[in-house]
């Protein structure tokens, strides 16, 4: 802006910049001298393009566009028939083709001429042309800037409309991005579905592999089963076999046994620490809830608090603004004294002055005073020796014409009028005494003034001490409310993160307390799976009776059962009873089971032994009687065993009790403290509401005193409140423009995430159109490739045409067949091609469909950094004129306190300076009176005195008049 006016000064003429917006066809900056007309319009031969003109490079506007001039003190813009139109302010003139009246234009307006185009080349892409978008600064000849009026409505507030239209097209932009989102999001959606679909086309031909894989497997297996049943063993090789067979079920019988009894005795662990883990978080849940619920109350009372201080501050602040009203009000009283001190002391001076000009006529009329008593002292003896010698009378006569004549030029000369003061000299010296004491006691009168201002400042700069530990002292109970917040939200961010880990670490063992179970119950399972199997097989390959050799192993394996019973006691008496009994009275199925274990090498041989079972059944059955007796004992010892087992169980689960109990003792321990240290808090918050509460008071008392100074500050009010609404709605401008900002630079990240995506999206797309080329380039080869066919075979039926001209005998028949098949074949050849064709038609199709969407991705993306340079720009700017505006806002307050301490002195010193002033006002009333009193006292003796004398006081009063004059109009 000084740039411009330095500008205009020398020019003596009105003059328009008009500087280019970032969204506008670009141009240089033009400044525009308006002594007469501006035609605005596009460039041609006779008329170019420079920077003290209106035509502008831009296809958009036409060649007379527009006017601009400068008349009566006022800017005016006129449309002249253009057919793209002019904007002010975003607000069309007229329509187009049509003149629009003069509009006034402003410093300051946005102005638009034309609208942007957009034309197809012969490319087939779309080409925007710009319009001139520019703000225009306006200068009067004598350099002032055209301002808007403050009265003027927001048709002509440049900032407000820049906004909306800036936020109109970014509305725009987000739409056709949204749009072209949509689009490519459904191809997307297609390529996924395609992807999907070749998925399960792999995963279905995956699935096949495998099968085959397995089917291959069980093949060889089946061979190698067959190959083991077709050979012969001898006798002696299958009892090895079945010995080692038994030896091996034996193992995997007593390796299960154990087993299932440590998944038993896991679970009931882990049964007895689920119950324990259940009550704890019942507990803990219990706990939580009431932390809940004091946290909740605490957090409520700390929002009351929070309430009361803002109010407080609220308060404070209408105080400080009622101080800062005072001090101003103050500040203009003081200037008065200031100024009726000066005039005083101007009056003393005078009066001082006047005081050393009656002491030099006092002098000069003493003098003349002695003068004149020589003069007279002469007279007499002169009388008296003309009495002695007796003159004649004609010499007396003579003497009185003299005397007459200097009486009558004395009268001339004089004005006739009463004596003054001044005639005595004894008179004149008691005034000037009176005078020096007078001056004397204004003096002490004075200096008792100035002490009392000095007491005035004094006690006004307590009293602002006394302020500024109020607010230091409000700051620190501030801060320690703050402290005690922060150490509340500590207290219960900890809680909550025991809580937490608590519950996380609960959770975490009952999830591996389930594991646990869960894994049991599996194996229990899996066990009995595996043993019903097992006896289903032995059922269905043993036959009823059972070898003769066999029994003794048999006698064996019950023996080692019942051992493996003994030394294994399993928590449910009823399971293992069942077990052992079915092991014990079935010897066939125990056969069985040894028979799958060893893949069943031994069936054979059973069935040749089967003959000789009968002289081994009575053995069998007393071997059982013996076995059940044994049996009876061996429950006994596996329920004490049992016993034992559970005894330690108790034991382990009582010793996790108090584990858990003395955990819960800490916990509490904790909870204690902390409740403790939020009772401590809250009292720590009551003292601080208390001593709040007694600052409130002193601050009611100071408001007290204040309205005391409130009939001052009327006139100062309104200047203040003008300047606070002048920064608190350019506050709320800076606020809004960063809010604007905010938001522009969320939307900018949104559409750089989006941009970002699309681009992802983009290559993908460039992928598939590479894949689709590389189809379409073998489609076209194979169209090629068959189109060669189809005239290879053209040619052929050619020739056969021809051999059917020739002979028409007994082949016609196969020929016909041939020939309607060649036919046949050519037809569907053709229909491939047809549907090659078409689908190379759709792919080009989609191609220039995709690259048209990637070039205007492009676009939009270049139109989108633009955008996001200039919201960078205008962010720095605003963020400088903020800075600004908080430096002016601070420097304003800075004069604002200072304004209210002198306001605070000048109060007191008026108050001293209006009664000095009072009491000086009844002494000048006292002295004048008196000076008028002396003034009758003075006539009525010079009267009475200077009988004698009237001739010679006359002469000499004539020559003293005019200073005596002046002496006594300044007095009055």
């Amino acid at each position: 802006m000084v740039e411009g006016e330095e500008k205009i000064r020398p020019t003596m003429s009105a003059l328009a910049i008009l500087s280019c917006r970032p969204n506008s066809h670009p141009f240089q900056e033009r400044q525009i001298s308006l002594h007469e007309a501006v035609k605005i319009g596009r460039s041609v031969a006779r008329a170019r393009p420079s920077s003290n003109n209106g035509i502008f490079d831009c296809k958009v506007l036409s060649r007379h566009h527009a006017m601009l001039w400068y008349e009566t003190g006022k800017f005016y813009l006129q449309d002249t028939k253009s057919s793209n139109g002019t904007f002010i302010n975003n607000q069309r003139l007229c329509k187009g083709g049509e003149e629009s009246p003069a509009r006034e234009i402003y410093s300051g307006d946005l102005i638009q001429f034309g609208v942007e185009v957009m034309e197809n080349n012969r490319r087939g892409e779309k080409i925007t042309h710009g319009c001139i978008i520019a703000t225009i600064t306006l200068y009067h000849p004598d350099g002032r800037e055209a301002k808007p009026a403050p009265y003027l409505s927001g048709e002509n507030q440049p900032g407000l409309s820049l906004q909306t239209q800036d936020l109109y097209q970014l509305a725009q932009y987000l739409q056709e991005a949204l749009h072209r989102e949509k689009m490519l999001e459904q191809k997307l959606l297609a390529l996924r579905q395609l992807v999907i679909n070749t998925q399960e086309a792999s995963e279905s031909g995956w699935q096949a592999l495998i099968d085959e894989d397995k089917l291959l497997s069980r093949l060889e297996m089946l061979e190698n089963q067959l190959h083991i049943y077709t050979k012969n063993h001898s006798e002696d090789i299958l009892r090895q076999e079945l010995q080692a067979l038994q030896e091996d079920k034996n193992k995997y019988e007593t390796t299960s046994k154990e087993s299932l009894r440590r998944v038993l005795q896991e679970k009931l662990e882990a049964v007895t620490k689920l119950s324990d883990l259940e009550q704890s978080l019942g507990n803990m849940k219990e706990e939580c809830t009431h932390l809940k619920s004091m946290c909740e109350s605490s957090q409520g009372e700390l929002s009351q608090l929070a309430e009361k201080y803002q109010e407080q501050l609220k308060e404070i602040a209408e105080l400080q603004e009622k101080l800062s009203e005072a001090e101003q009000n103050h500040n203009a009283e003081l200037e008065k004294a200031k100024v009726e001190k000066a005039e005083i002391s101007q009056k003393l001076e005078e009066m001082v002055l006047q005081e050393t000009l009656l002491s030099a006529k006092i002098e000069s009329l003493t003098a003349d005073n002695d003068f004149t008593k020589e003069q007279l002292s002469a007279m007499k003896a002169k009388l008296e020796s003309m009495k002695e010698s007796n003159e004649d009378d004609q010499k007396m006569a003579e003497l009185a014409r003299l005397s007459l004549d200097s009486t009558t030029e004395v009268i001339d000369i004089i004005p006739l009028g009463p004596p003054k003061e001044d005639d005595v000299p004894e008179n004149l010296e008691v005034k000037l005494k009176d005078l020096q004491k007078l001056i004397e006691t204004y003096k002490s009168k004075l200096e008792t003034s100035d002490v009392r201002l000095k007491e005035s400042n004094d006690k006004v700069e307590s009293l602002q001490k006394e302020l500024e530990v109020a607010f230091t002292n409000s700051k620190e109970y501030l801060m320690k409310i703050a402290n005690l917040e922060d150490k509340v939200k500590l207290s219960d961010y900890h809680m909550n993160e025991m809580m937490e880990n608590a519950l996380h670490n609960l959770k975490l063992q009952l999830k591996e307390s389930a594991k646990q179970s869960n894994s049991s119950n599996d194996l229990i399972e899996t066990m009995k799976d595996h043993i019903l199997l097992m006896e289903k097989e032995l059922t269905l390959h043993t036959p009823v009776n059972s070898v003769v050799n066999s029994t003794d192993s048999l006698d064996e394996v019950t023996n080692d059962i019942d051992s493996s019973i003994l030394s294994s006691p399993p928590p449910s008496t009823s399971r293992s009873s069942l077990s052992n009994t079915t092991l014990v009275g079935s010897p066939p199925d125990l056969l069985n089971v040894t028979v799958v274990n060893g893949n069943k090498e031994d069936v054979n041989s059973v069935e040749q032994e089967a003959d000789t079972t009968t002289v081994h059944e009575n053995r069998k059955s007393s071997s059982k009687g013996n076995n059940n007796g044994v049996l009876n004992l061996d429950d006994d010892e596996d329920l004490k065993a049992l016993l034992e087992e559970a005894r330690q169980a108790q034991e382990k689960a009582e010793i996790e009790l108090n584990k858990w109990k003395a955990e819960l003792n800490d916990s509490e321990s904790k909870h204690r403290l902390m409740s403790e240290e939020v009772t401590s808090l809250r009292s720590q918050l009551f003292d601080a509401q208390e001593f709040a509460k007694v600052k409130s008071d002193m601050v009611k008392d100071l408001q007290d005193q204040v309205k005391k100074a409130e009939s001052f500050t009327q006139d100062v009010k309104q200047q203040i409140l003008d300047l606070r609404d002048r920064i608190i709605e350019e506050q709320e401008n800076a606020r809004a423009n960063q809010e604007s900002v905010v938001r522009l630079h969320q939307q900018l990240d949104v559409e750089r995430t989006k941009n970002k995506s699309l681009e992802k999206e983009l290559e993908d797309a460039k992928m598939l159109l590479a894949t689709s080329q590389q189809n379409a380039k073998q489609n076209h080869n194979e169209t090629e490739h068959l189109k060669d066919k189809l005239k290879h075979l053209q040619e052929e039926l050619d020739s056969e045409k021809n051999r059917r001209d020739s002979s028409r005998h007994g082949g016609l028949t196969a020929k016909s067949k041939e020939y309607q098949a060649l036919k046949e074949e050519c037809s569907n050849l053709r229909k491939r091609i047809q549907a090659i064709e078409a689908e190379m038609k759709m792919s080009r199709k989609e191609n220039l469909h995709l690259s048209s969407e990637y070039n205007k991705l492009q676009e939009s993306y270049k139109h989108l950094e633009s955008l996001k340079v200039k919201l960078e720009t205008s962010e720095v700017s605003w963020k400088g004129n903020l800075t600004d505006a908080q430096k002016d806002a601070h420097n304003i307050r800075q004069e604002l306190e200072e304004a209210k301490q002198e306001v605070l002195q000048l109060r007191t010193t008026c108050e001293d300076k209006s009664q000095a002033i009072n009491l000086l006002q009844k002494q000048i009333t006292d002295m004048t009176s008196d000076f008028q009193a002396l003034q009758n006292k003075s006539r009525m003796v010079s009267l009475v005195s200077s009988i004698p004398l009237l001739m010679l006081l006359f002469a000499l009063l004539m020559a003293i008049y005019p200073t005596l004059e002046a002496v006594t109009s300044s007095l009055s």
